[in-house]
């Protein structure tokens, strides 16, 4: 099977068809500007928002809501339990600069499973199209679905429930390709993928386990997938996606000649101390920091100078006695 040039959800034309998966507590506005400065990353969405704590937010002052993207598109996910929850969260999220809704069908959290959210309401046909239902009325805006498979592997209740994503004016699925009590550690199941691909005629986005062009180009041709999702491993090289797209499209997209790993901590503590509030930026810079840390053989030192801080200036000291001795990483062609 080819590799696809662009991914078309609804009017959205996403170039080059890679896309940054949302992450709770990672892809929020600071971080998301630092991928699409490194270039290469054609969509991204936000990490999963509550439609019940986005009712209650003010669009032009909530962090978890801004969005300063300059120029690629940015579909926002939602974490939703009944139909009633939508319009109030819509009616903010027209607010803001969005162009898409997403609606989370994967998320395992036992805490959110427990209420009947995430991977919840995808097990739950009729409630999760009454959500569905919803949301398409009240928006015309691109709307995608990104779920896993529940305990097992149950193929005529996943054809059902794509049949009827497709009848409800789903516009992209996006397959997180394990099992609800699958872990990281276990490879992904591309079969999944390729299997919802078979079934459905809307775009289908992979996620699961693409960490390099050669394994980006490998779900691309075995699955016959429309755009491949990335997620821990843009958190750790925030310049995979350009690094990914200039192997896969050579010559539409410029080279990286090098990355200065001090240079990428240092813009993106610039960039969570101006667009977070004080409160949340430590926080948020040792969870970038325990990814970007897996970039070297002793990053758990890296890791536990940074975990140790107690402000962002003393993390950033320390990160920097850190990473000033591991130079420039040479992106090779």
């Amino acid at each position: 099977m080819s590799i696809p040039d662009s991914l078309l959800i609804k009017e959205l034309e996403i170039i080059p068809p890679l896309v940054m998966a949302p992450m709770a507590g990672i892809t929020h506005n600071p971080f998301r500007l630092l991928v699409e400065e490194m270039g290469g990353c054609g969509l991204f969405y936000t990490e999963m928002l509550s439609a019940a704590a986005v009712a209650n937010e003010s669009p032009e002052k909530s962090f978890y809501l801004q969005n300063h993207l300059k120029r690629t598109p940015l579909i926002y996910q939602l974490l939703v339990y009944d139909e009633a929850q939508v319009l109030p969260a819509l009616e903010k999220l027209e607010r803001c600069n969005c162009q898409g809704i997403d609606l989370n069908l994967g998320c395992t959290a036992p805490m959110i499973v427990k209420k009947g959210g995430g991977i919840a309401l995808m097990q739950d046909f009729d409630r999760c199209k009454k959500v569905l239902q919803a949301l398409r009325s009240h928006s015309p805006l691109p709307l995608t679905v990104k779920l896993r498979f529940g305990d097992k592997a149950d193929w005529d209740y996943m054809e059902n429930l794509c049949k009827m994503f497709e009848t409800e004016g789903v516009d992209a699925v996006i397959i997180h390709a394990r099992l609800k009590g699958d872990r990281f550690k276990r490879p992904a199941r591309w079969e999944f993928i390729r299997r919802v691909k078979e079934t459905l005629s809307i775009p289908v986005i992979g996620n699961g386990d693409v960490v390099d062009a050669q394994s980006a180009g490998m779900m691309f041709r075995e699955t016959g997938c429309d755009g491949v999702m990335i997620g821990r491993a843009a958190v750790k090289k925030p310049w995979i996606f350009r690094e990914i797209a200039c192997k896969l499209w050579p010559g539409k997209f410029s080279p990286i000649e090098k990355i200065s790993f001090l240079e990428v901590y240092e813009r993106y503590v610039e960039l969570i101390s101006t667009y977070l509030p004080e409160e949340r930026q430590l926080g948020r810079l040792k969870e970038f920091t325990a990814y970007f840390a897996q970039n070297f053989q002793f990053g758990h030192t890296l890791w536990r100078l940074v975990q140790n801080a107690n402000s962002v200036a003393e993390a950033l000291n320390r990160a920097r006695s850190f990473l000033i001795h591991q130079g420039s990483f040479v992106v090779k062609e």
